[in-house]
């Protein structure tokens, strides 16, 4: 019986000397090789499918030229009117697309590696029954997923508002009941970027507002009169803007 606690003593003191270094300071650091579990990759098609908003465009014969009017009202909206933002869908702003798609696809990528479980290398699963044990997985706490979720979508609304600000230059003609804005186009394809800031009634660590979005492609043809209804319904996030494929 003592050689076997004498056994069990020296192996269990042999794994912490492997995985516990003493700092100066008298604290403890893990020196085992930390490896993240494997995330689901995320890749995209050659084209450049995009989110429609299809189903909430109201098209109605004018005999007026050509309009459309944008009724946007979130209920979580937080006191700033939200960015409406029209581009012509021409080469230069495809191509621009191309790259912000780009762009998107390497953070999509990057908050699922930064918030995936890591798995310590070498130390076994130990399961010594009555809900007692010791796991060699580490488990990322939901405020730090939610703080890497937020820190990287600040990184994706910048991308977007760089894009915007050299390619989205079509703006209101006017706008009534504070919330409906009325566009006056030359028929022709567009593509529509609309930005609200809204409270995150969601965020278990309160950190404040996100980004709705509101985004689509649309045609305008002479003598028609077309009308958008957004609310927090079809509302989305950036990481739907652009269709991806998760392995």
């Amino acid at each position: 019986m003592k050689i076997l606690i004498t056994s069990i003593t020296l192996f269990t003191t042999t794994l912490l000397s492997q995985s516990l270094n003493l700092n100066n300071n008298g604290s403890y650091t893990d020196t085992r090789l930390r490896t993240p579990k494997p995330a689901q990759q995320v890749t995209y098609a050659a084209d450049l499918p995009m989110y429609e908003l299809a189903p909430s465009v109201v098209t109605n014969k004018s005999n007026i030229n050509a309009s459309l009017s944008i009724n946007v009202l979130h209920a979580n909206k937080i006191a700033q009117r939200p960015r409406l933002l029209i581009a012509k869908y021409n080469p230069p702003t495809i191509k621009a697309l191309f790259r912000l798609r780009q762009q998107y696809v390497g953070l999509i990528n990057k908050v699922a590696y930064e918030t995936s479980d890591v798995q310590l290398e070498g130390v076994p699963n130990i399961n010594t029954g009555y809900g007692r044990g010791r796991s060699n997985i580490i488990k990322k706490s939901s405020r730090d997923k939610e703080t890497i979720e937020r820190r990287t979508e600040q990184t994706a609304i910048n991308y977007l508002q760089q894009i915007t600000r050299t390619h989205f230059k079509i703006r209101s003609n006017a706008i009534t009941n504070k919330h409906i804005h009325h566009f006056k186009l030359p028929p022709g394809k567009y593509v529509l970027c609309i930005q609200q800031r809204i409270k995150d009634s969601h965020s278990k660590a309160m950190l404040g507002s996100s980004t709705a979005i509101w985004w689509t492609t649309f045609t305008i043809e002479e003598g028609v009169r077309k009308e958008l209804f957004l609310d927090e319904s079809n509302a989305i996030t950036w990481q739907e803007i652009f269709e991806v494929t998760r392995s």
